[in-house]
């Protein structure tokens, strides 16, 4: 299995074949390999009759029987077609070839050090390894990140695997690793959750919002007005109180944006921002309600709950995030452009990502704490003012509670009863508890959080990295540590500032409604196709059944026909739903548990072939049912688009 070669003679060779065979999964880093000069060589030994390798005087592997190592390494892991293997460290590739050969799933190899990663690529053949359609190899966290994600759903975590003393070689190092992977499954757990449970219901409310926003303008067609001003993003983090005074004796001299759960906070003190942003498709209006908004601009999705359009406002802007699948729907029908619009799940980022479409050339955060600052979740005025994070001496563990559980209850829900409403404060506050996390602090210090807000650190930290033409500032000071941002107090950040005499948006920009009308007609007649599939498909669910009771049993033509039905599923689900955008919306809840449970099914015995069928019959219903909603909501908004 393993066959190792002196550096002399053959090494030229075995480099060429692996690297030969990583160009073709990731011709980057096979570039970067073949071009990298080794700094520090690792040492070749034979112990008990196995090589093994000596870097920075730890030995890679188990000095008596690494093989065996390897095969009990493994052996504890978890063995099905969804596992996602995890190999920290390549040394001479046992544990990796183990893997390779024996995983059922997903081998991903994740080694940093281009020392030990030329040397190993140098010494042993992994070439028939790398080719493999399940092995994936990654040089860097991000890579690591991209694999997980594109071999992750709901039901499957990465399993980390490494010798012991790999792991030695940096533990600090080994630990970062650790909390940063368990951030990124959180983060993409996170998003196959949104995916299941919001692309439908976020597809519909788009719809039904279009005879809304026709009528809102796009914010980037205002790109660039306020160049070279001063931009304050105002979220409702414990901070925000801090620095209320600052914003007002500034006022006039800032562009200012203010998040929804921030907003009463803003207005107990008399503070009137030029922008409110809101992007919830669910309905919060509590935040915001009773508010004078007349003078406020609204910043707003296309998804986002049609009651949040109902304030007074001054104007009402729409941020189209290019990110959110469901608005490519709109993107198409309307033809126009949405690449500036960036966001990440977090109405602050979106904020942020505004004050930089309209130019301010300086941002500043304010109330981004993204952590729980001395038992503090948010502002003292915010929506959500109840909620405290305090340690437990009895449990031994953080824990957030609401200080007024009655009146957490009324601001967190619309809810008609208060039954429904307790039900809503209650899971909130379970989630809460449950997704704390500890993230380092601006200083130093490890603090509390939630795993939610550690998940936008990263975003935040690439977007200053991304958009580097311009200043950003963070004035929390006691919060999360954002890298990218200069920490310093509110006052420091905006002395330089001038006042502002012109902050009007006014442009002509209006959208054409009969070529709008024109595409959603299009768009519900290429729904025909796949009702069509549909029908094919139910024609043969309702053929194998009839033969399953016939027969009773598996034979030929039972199989014959099952591979027919997965012919059909496999162009719906992947060849039409790429072409599709509104199937791929309404089906992809379904489609996740489906092809988990078909990748999960190794043997076609009866009951595995009925379980399949009704899974199938359920997915085939579901979208001809949902391609019906969809096809009426689209015919009914274009009736009342004026």
């Amino acid at each position: 299995m393993y066959n190792i070669y002196k550096l002399r003679g053959v090494m030229n060779n075995i480099f060429e074949k692996n690297i030969n065979a990583l160009a073709l999964k990731d011709s980057k880093l096979a570039s970067k390999l073949n071009s990298y000069i080794v700094t520090d060589i690792p040492q070749l030994v034979k112990e008990n009759g196995f090589y093994n390798l000596i870097y920075k005087t730890i030995p890679l592997h188990n000095s008596t029987n690494p093989l065996q190592e390897a095969l009990e390494i493994f052996s504890q892991a978890q063995n099905e077609p969804v596992a996602i293997h995890l190999i920290y460290g390549i040394g001479l590739g046992y544990l990796f070839q183990t893997a390779s050969q024996k995983s059922q799933g997903t081998v991903i190899l994740y080694e940093p050090d281009l020392n030990i990663l030329k040397i190993a690529f140098t010494l042993v053949d992994f070439s028939k390894d790398i080719i493999k359609n399940n092995v994936y190899i990654a040089s860097t966290l991000d890579k690591v990140g991209e694999y997980i994600y594109r071999k992750s759903n709901m039901k499957n975590i990465p399993l980390m695997l490494s010798t012991t003393s790999y792991r030695k070689l940096d533990e600090n190092k080994f630990n970062m690793l650790v909390a940063e992977l368990q951030r990124m499954v959180g983060s993409y757990g996170m998003d196959l959750r949104y995916t299941k449970e919001k692309f439908y219901p976020l597809l519909k409310k788009l719809i039904l919002n279009m005879p809304y926003f026709i009528h809102e303008t796009p914010l980037a067609e205002f790109k660039d007005i306020y160049k070279g001003k001063t931009g304050v993003v105002v979220s409702a983090g414990p901070t925000l109180d801090r620095n209320i005074e600052t914003i007002k004796k500034y006022r006039d001299n800032i562009i200012l944006f203010v998040v929804g759960t921030a907003m009463k906070t803003i207005a107990q003190h008399n503070i009137t921002p030029d922008f409110l942003c809101i992007i919830e498709s669910n309905d919060c209006s509590k935040q915001i309600a009773g508010l004078d908004l007349s003078k406020v601009n609204f910043i707003t999705e296309p998804f986002s709950h049609q009651n949040l359009r109902k304030f007074g406002y001054k104007n009402i802007y729409t941020h189209i995030s290019a990110n959110q699948p469901v608005n490519f729907l709109w993107k198409d029908i309307a033809n126009i452009d949405i690449s500036e619009y960036w966001s990440k799940g977090t109405v602050s980022y979106a904020a942020l990502n505004c004050a930089r479409i309209l130019g301010c050339s300086k941002i500043v955060l304010v109330g981004q704490d993204l952590a729980y600052i001395e038992g503090q979740c948010y502002s003292k005025d915010s929506a959500y003012k109840d909620l405290e994070c305090k340690f437990n001496k009895e449990t031994n563990k953080w824990e957030i509670t609401a200080r007024d559980f009655d009146n957490f209850c009324s601001s967190l829900s619309n809810a008609a009863t208060k039954e429904a409403q307790v039900k809503t404060a209650q899971k909130r506050l379970h989630d809460l508890n449950n997704s704390l996390y500890y993230v380092k602090g601006i200083n130093g210090d490890m603090i509390p959080t939630e795993s939610v807000y550690a998940a936008f650190i990263r975003p935040l930290k690439e977007f200053a990295e991304h958009f580097n033409d311009r200043e950003y500032i963070n004035t929390s000071l006691v919060g999360a540590q954002i890298d990218g941002y200069k920490n310093m107090p509110l006052e420091e950040a905006l002395r330089d500032s001038s006042k502002i005499e012109n902050r009007e948006l006014i442009c002509d920009f209006k959208y054409d409604i009969n070529k709008i009308k024109e595409n959603i007609h299009i768009t519900n007649s290429n729904l025909k196709y796949g009702v069509e599939k549909i029908h094919e498909g139910q024609k043969i669910i309702k053929s194998m059944n009839n033969d399953l009771k016939r027969y009773k049993n598996i034979n030929t033509d039972i199989l014959k026909t099952l591979k027919k039905l997965f012919a059909n599923y496999i162009e719906l689900s992947t060849v039409f739903a790429k072409k599709n955008l509104i199937f791929d919306f309404i089906t992809t809840a379904e489609r996740i548990d489906l092809d988990y449970e078909m990748k999960m099914t190794k043997n076609f015995t009866q009951e595995n072939i009925e379980n399949l069928i009704e899974k199938l019959h359920n997915y085939y219903t579901n979208a001809e049912k949902r391609l019906n909603i969809i096809s009426t909501l689209l015919l009914k908004t274009c009736e009342e688009l004026k």
